[in-house]
């Protein structure tokens, strides 16, 4: 006897509703419903914050096509991350990728962000499903993070990263209030010395999460240009600087201008740690760089970055800190 046609085209819509089979349906953080085939062993990713998190979830082998977050070929980061990926000169791509060359590299998925839309429906016309992720916020993180570890299978290491982000949220919270501490007044600093972080922004998350009050809460959008004045009005008792620039506190502290500055006063300017990528952007490596600003912020609370970094980098990245790098984090 023939099997009716709608109960045939039912057995084979069963396993991808259920998620049993070779298929998975997810929502992106672009509310967007995308079906994956698994598994996934060939990804392209556009967006390289998101490239990162490949990385610290163990998958990066299967990345063929990758941007990176300020990676540059023959910097300390790049020999650092090439010691845990000794493929990454094949895959690295200076600029974003083109449909064609996306085309060219076969992927079974396309990581990509809110930037890269037009790069998403070219792909739609070729059947090549994309992801579209946004991890610039604390919540966007924790998003991303579970659907790359759904996507690929390792749920329970996702956990595990996110679960050490939240456990030192709250560690640090519980500190500050056990202790009492006022919270100071922080600046972040970017490229230039008067170019700073706006309220928006993933640092001025960080500052507030170390327990500092961040002076540029009220601006909008990204980075933005002030005037020397306005640091004075502002007053910080804490600079930050981005490890991706030039500017070096030593360029604040020998600035007549920046004088009148608590932060410069005392001597609370640090520019920020970077290993495979900046501490201060929104990748893995920026739980550690909310430790460094915590004990930066209140060193009262006696937290020992050095030993959380080393343990970090050895669990998800399977990478031995060198002396060098041990040196400047410590410092």
């Amino acid at each position: 006897m023939r099997t009716p046609m709608f109960l045939c085209i039912a057995a084979l819509l069963i396993p991808s509703i259920l998620g049993l089979g070779d298929t998975v349906a997810v929502v992106d953080q672009a509310g967007r419903e995308v079906t994956v085939t698994l598994p996934v062993e060939r990804v392209v990713s556009l967006y390289g914050v998101a490239t990162m998190y490949l990385y610290a979830l163990g998958v990066h082998d299967k990345l063929v096509l990758g941007t990176y977050v300020g990676l540059r070929p023959g910097t300390p980061s790049w020999e650092a991350l090439a010691t845990v990926d000794p493929d990454l000169k094949g895959k690295y791509t200076h600029t974003k990728a083109s449909l064609e060359e996306v085309l060219a590299r076969e992927p079974d998925l396309v990581l990509a962000s809110s930037r890269d839309l037009e790069m998403v429906q070219g792909l739609a016309a070729f059947g090549i499903p994309a992801v579209v992720l946004h991890a610039e916020d604390v919540a966007g993180i924790e998003g991303a993070t579970g659907l790359l570890g759904r996507i690929f299978g390792v749920e329970a290491r996702a956990d595990r990263l996110l679960g050490y982000f939240r456990a030192n949220v709250e560690r640090i919270s519980g500190l500050i209030a056990e202790v009492g501490l006022e919270a100071p007044r922080v600046l972040f600093v970017g490229t230039r010395p008067l170019r700073v972080a706006s309220g928006g922004m993933y640092q001025t998350q960080l500052i507030e999460l170390a327990g500092g009050i961040p002076v540029t809460k009220g601006l909008r959008g990204y980075w933005q240009d002030v005037d020397i004045e306005q640091v004075l009005l502002w007053d910080p008792e804490v600079i930050f600087i981005a490890p991706y620039g030039k500017v070096t506190p030593a360029d604040l502290v020998g600035d007549p201008a920046w004088r009148g500055v608590t932060a410069v006063r005392t001597g609370r300017v640090h520019k920020m740690p970077r290993v495979f990528s900046p501490w201060d952007i929104p990748t893995p490596e920026s739980f550690l760089g909310l430790l460094w600003m915590a004990a930066k912020v209140h060193p009262e609370l006696g937290i020992e970055v050095v030993p959380e970094a080393e343990a970090f980098y050895r669990e998800f990245y399977g990478y031995e800190l060198p002396e060098d790098l041990v040196a400047v984090i410590g410092g």
